[in-house]
């Protein structure tokens, strides 16, 4: 499986189009344990903050941390 191809399923999680669970299953663990960038950008899916509402971030900070989900994506797609 290539980063290619995992970065284009992140965007598919963001979408909103696949499961996060399925996504990581999908994913080898050699890969997870071995691409610091797959790593991350696991990590970075796993934890995005509720944006607004009741113990929600604000929507800026929200809107700052899927820069940097798709800034890595990028990075991942490029490579």
């Amino acid at each position: 499986m290539s980063r290619t191809h995992i970065a284009s399923q992140a965007e598919e999680v963001i979408a909103g189009r696949v499961k996060f669970e399925d996504f990581v299953m999908s994913i080898p663990k050699d890969i997870k344990n071995r691409d610091e960038l797959i790593g991350q950008l696991i990590d970075l899916l796993e934890h995005e903050p509720k944006s607004g509402g009741f113990l929600g971030v604000s929507v800026e900070d929200h809107q700052k941390y899927m820069r940097k989900v798709q800034d890595l994506i990028h990075v991942l797609k490029g490579a």
